[in-house]
C-alpha cells in the first residue's frame, strides 16, 4: 500500500514522513498540553532568538542564554485559560524571576547569606500555595530562577537585569499573543477534555456495573469523579465567561454537567436486578447501553475538535430482555428504561448543540448567573493571614522546605562534586511536596526519569553541534512543560535535559556533567523523603474539616434539592449546591486516597470514610432523580406527596448528622417482589415514596458513619461552623 495522503498535506516518503504528515494532518486532535507545550517552546526560542540579535555582540551569547532562562521561568504560568488570568500569573511569575536572578548575583559569594537567600525563596514559594492551585505555577518560578541563576559564572549586574527584563518581557508579549489567537481553539480544547472525562466515568460505570461491584472497578470509579470534578471547574472558567461570542460551547458544557449527574443516578436499584439469567441479561442491557452512549460521546468530542457537526449520530433502540409481566422487574425495567432515556437526551442535546444548523434552546442560565460558578479571581490577603497558625499544612510545608533546601544547599557545598550547588537544591525543590503521597510519587520518576535524561544527554554528547544542541533545548522545555501534570516521568525526563544543556550554554567551559547531576538527584530525592517527616501535616489531622464540609455540603443539597421553588433563582440555588457536594466529596476521596501512602499509625479510620463516601454518593444519586422528578413531573405527584418533601429533607439533614437511626425497612427495599405495583409511567407516587425511604437510609448510614469516623479521629462531631462558611458561600 502506498503512502496516504491526508487532506491539504502531501504525503512524504519514509516511515517518518508519513508518521509526521499523520501527526500533522491531525493537529485538530492535538489535546491541550501538546497546544500549550508548543506555544511556550515557541515563545523561549522567540526570546533567545530576539535577544542575541539586539544584545551588544561581545555580550549576546550570554545575554541570550539569560534572557531564555527568565523566559522559562515565566513560562511556568503560562496555562490555558482566561486571557486576562493567565497574564497576570505570568507576568507575577516573571517579577519573581527576575527577583531572584537578581538577589543571586548580589549574594552567590557569600556562602551564608546564600543559604538564608534559599531558605526565604523556598519559605515564601510554599508558603503562596495559601492561595491554592492558581498559584502552584508560579509559586515554582522563583526557585528555578534562583537555580538557573547559580549555574551562571559571575556577570555583571546591569547585563542580568537587563537580559533578564528583557527576557520576561518578551515572553509577557508572546503569551498575550499567543493566548489571543488560540483562546478559542484552548475553549475547544478543554470542553474536550471534559467530553473525554465524562465518556471516562461513564466507562467505569459500564465496568463497575458489569463486574458486579468489583473493589478495583470502584476505585477506578471513584478516581474518575474526583478527576471529572476537577476537569469540569477547569473548563468552566473557561468557557462560561463566552456564553455571549459562543453560546453552544456553554449549551454543551451545561448538558455534561447534567449528564454527569443522571448517570451518577444510574447506579440506584440495581441491587433488585438479581443474578438469575434475567438478572444477567438487564444487567447486560445496562452495560451495553453505557457503552454506546460512551461511543457516542467520543463520536461528540471528534466532531468538536473537527469542527463538524456530529450528524452521524444515532443511538439504537436499547436490547432489552423479555421479562414476564407477572416479574416485579418488568416495573423496575421500565424505570431503568426512563433513566436511560433520559441519558440519550442529554447525549443527544450535546450532538445538537453542537450543530450549527440546529437551533440552539434558550440557555437556563445567562452571564450574571453563570460568572458564580467560575474560580474565584485576585490575590486576597485574607488567604494568606488564615495560614499563620502553627496546625496549617500551608506553614508547616513552608517551613519543611526552608529547611530542606537551605540543608540541601548546605550538604551540596561540603559534597566533593561542590561546583553545581545548585542541583542539589533543584533535586529537593521538585521532589518534595505537600503531602508524602506526593512525594513518594515524585520521588521514584524523578530518580527514573533524571537516568534516562542523562543517557540522552550522553548520547547528545557525541554529536557537537551547538545549534542542534540549542534546537534540542528548546523542544525539551516544551515537553517538560507540557507534561508536567500528565506524565511527570516525560517531564522528569525532558527537565534534566534541558537543566544541563541550559547549564552547559550558559558556560561551556564546564562540561556536561551527567554523572553528577544523576548523583545530586539521587540525593535530593532521599533528601526530600527524610524531610517529609518533618512537621507533617498528616491527612488524619485535616480530614475531620474536609468531612465535616462534605457532610453540609450534602445537608444544602437536600435541602435545595427537594425544597427549593421551581424558579430560575431556586434552578441557580439547586445548581450551586450540586457542585458544592460535588467538589466537597471529591476532596475528600482525594484526602483519603493520599493518606494510604502514610505510616499506619496515623492513617484515618478507612472502612467509615470509605462508607461516607459511597453513601454520600448513592445520595447523591436520590436527590438528583428527585430533583428531575420535581423538574418534569411535579405535576403527577400532587399536592399531598409535595408537601411531604419539607419535612423529609430535615429528616435526612438529621440522618446526616448521625440523628436518625438506619431504617428497619432496607431489606425490604432490596426484594424486587415488593417493588410496587404499578408502573412508574402510571403512577409516580409509589416510587417517589419508596425513593424517599432509600434515601434516609444511605443518609442515616453515611451519617453513622461519619459520626465513627470523627470519633475515631478524636474531632468534635459537630457541624455548625463548617455549615455557617458553606451558607455564606
Amino acid at each position: 500500500m502506498g503512502p496516504r495522503r491526508q487532506r491539504g498535506l502531501v504525503a512524504l516518503p519514509g516511515a517518518a514522513d508519513r508518521s509526521l504528515s499523520w501527526l500533522l494532518g491531525r493537529w485538530r486532535q492535538w489535546p491541550v498540553h501538546w497546544w500549550n507545550g508548543l506555544t511556550v517552546a515557541l515563545g523561549v526560542a522567540l526570546v533567545q532568538l530576539v535577544v542575541s540579535h539586539l544584545a551588544p555582540a561581545e555580550h549576546a551569547h550570554i545575554a541570550s542564554q539569560l534572557a531564555m532562562a527568565c523566559a522559562i521561568c515565566a513560562s511556568l504560568a503560562d496555562l490555558p485559560g482566561s486571557l486576562s488570568r493567565n497574564f497576570k500569573r505570568v507576568a507575577l511569575g516573571g517579577l519573581l524571576a527576575l527577583v531572584a536572578v537578581v538577589a543571586v548575583p548580589l549574594l552567590r559569594n557569600h556562602h551564608g547569606w546564600m543559604g538564608a537567600l534559599v531558605a526565604a525563596m523556598a519559605f515564601g514559594s510554599a508558603l503562596m500555595m495559601a492561595w491554592g492551585q492558581r498559584a502552584a505555577a508560579v509559586s515554582f518560578a522563583p526557585i528555578l530562577a534562583m537555580v538557573f541563576a547559580l549555574a551562571w559564572p559571575p556577570l555583571p549586574l546591569t547585563v542580568v537585569v537587563a537580559s533578564g527584563a528583557a527576557g520576561v518581557g518578551l515572553y509577557l508579549g508572546w503569551a498575550w499573543l499567543s493566548g489571543a489567537v488560540l483562546q478559542r481553539r484552548f475553549r475547544r480544547l478543554a470542553l474536550a477534555e471534559a467530553l473525554r472525562g465524562l465518556a471516562q466515568l461513564l466507562q467505569a460505570r459500564a465496568e463497575l456495573l458489569g463486574s458486579g461491584g468489583a473493589a478495583h472497578a470502584m476505585q477506578d470509579w471513584l478516581g474518575n469523579e474526583a478527576q471529572l470534578a476537577e476537569v469540569l471547574q477547569s473548563t468552566r472558567d473557561q468557557i462560561f465567561p463566552h456564553v455571549q461570542d459562543d453560546p453552544r460551547s456553554v449549551a454543551v458544557l451545561l448538558h455534561v454537567i447534567e449528564l454527569r449527574d443522571l448517570m451518577l443516578a444510574s447506579r440506584l436499584d440495581l441491587e433488585l436486578i438479581g443474578e438469575d439469567p434475567i438478572g444477567q441479561q438487564l444487567r447486560q442491557s445496562l452495560v451495553q447501553r453505557l457503552a454506546s452512549l460512551t461511543q457516542a460521546l467520543e463520536t461528540c468530542r471528534l466532531a468538536l475538535l473537527n469542527d463538524e457537526a456530529p450528524r452521524s449520530l444515532v443511538l439504537a433502540p436499547i436490547a432489552w430482555p423479555s421479562v414476564s409481566a407477572q416479574d416485579p422487574r418488568a416495573r423496575l425495567q421500565a424505570l431503568l428504561h426512563d433513566r436511560l432515556t433520559h441519558l440519550d437526551g442529554e447525549v443527544l442535546a450535546i450532538a445538537q448543540a453542537l450543530d450549527p444548523d440546529q437551533p440552539l434552546p434558550p440557555l437556563p442560565l445567562d452571564q450574571v448567573q453563570l460568572n458564580q460558578f467560575l474560580t474565584p479571581e485576585g490575590w486576597p490577603i485574607s488567604l494568606l493571614k488564615a495560614q499563620w497558625r502553627l496546625d496549617s499544612p500551608v506553614l508547616r510545608h513552608a517551613l519543611r522546605s526552608m529547611l530542606a533546601l537551605s540543608s540541601a544547599y548546605y550538604i551540596a557545598l561540603a559534597l566533593p562534586w561542590a561546583s553545581h550547588p545548585h542541583w542539589l537544591v533543584l533535586s529537593v525543590a521538585v521532589v518534595l511536596r505537600g503531602t508524602l503521597d506526593q512525594t513518594l510519587a515524585r520521588r521514584n520518576m524523578r530518580v527514573l526519569g533524571t537516568a534516562i535524561g542523562c543517557g540522552l544527554i550522553l548520547l547528545l554528547t557525541m554529536v557537537p553541534n551547538l545549534t542542534l544542541w540549542t534546537v534540542v533545548l528548546q523542544v525539551a522545555v516544551g515537553i517538560a512543560h507540557a507534561f508536567i501534570t500528565r506524565r511527570y516521568l516525560v517531564t522528569a525526563i525532558a527537565a534534566t535535559v534541558m537543566a544541563l544543556l541550559q547549564a552547559h550554554l550558559a558556560d561551556t567551559t564546564h562540561g556536561v556533567a551527567a554523572v553528577e547531576r544523576l548523583a545530586d538527584t539521587v540525593l535530593g530525592a532521599a533528601l526530600a523523603w527524610a524531610f517529609s517527616y518533618v512537621l507533617p501535616a498528616w491527612e488524619r489531622r485535616h480530614l475531620p474539616r474536609s468531612l465535616k464540609r462534605a457532610r453540609s455540603a450534602l445537608q444544602l443539597y437536600v435541602k435545595q434539592a427537594m425544597t427549593a421553588e421551581l424558579t430560575p433563582a431556586g434552578a441557580l440555588s439547586q445548581r450551586l449546591a450540586r457542585r458544592q457536594a460535588y467538589d466537597a466529596l471529591a476532596a475528600l476521596s482525594a484526602a483519603l486516597q493520599r493518606s494510604q501512602s502514610e505510616p499506619r499509625r496515623v492513617r484515618p479510620p478507612l472502612q467509615e470514610l470509605s462508607t461516607v463516601l459511597d453513601h454520600g454518593y448513592r445520595l447523591m444519586a436520590h436527590l438528583s432523580m428527585m430533583r428531575q422528578t420535581l423538574m418534569r413531573r411535579a405535576a403527577e405527584l400532587g399536592p399531598e406527596a409535595l408537601a411531604e418533601l419539607p419535612p423529609h429533607a430535615l429528616r435526612l439533614q438529621r440522618a446526616l448528622e448521625g440523628r436518625e437511626p438506619v431504617p428497619h425497612t432496607l431489606q425490604l427495599l432490596q426484594d424486587w417482589s415488593l417493588l410496587p405495583d404499578v408502573g412508574p409511567m402510571q403512577d409516580l407516587r409509589p416510587w417517589m415514596r419508596r425513593r424517599l425511604q432509600v434515601s434516609m437510609d444511605d443518609a442515616a448510614r453515611a451519617g453513622q458513619a461519619a459520626e465513627a469516623a470523627l470519633v475515631a479521629m478524636g474531632a468534635d462531631p459537630s457541624t455548625e461552623s463548617v455549615q455557617n462558611s458553606l451558607s455564606g458561600e
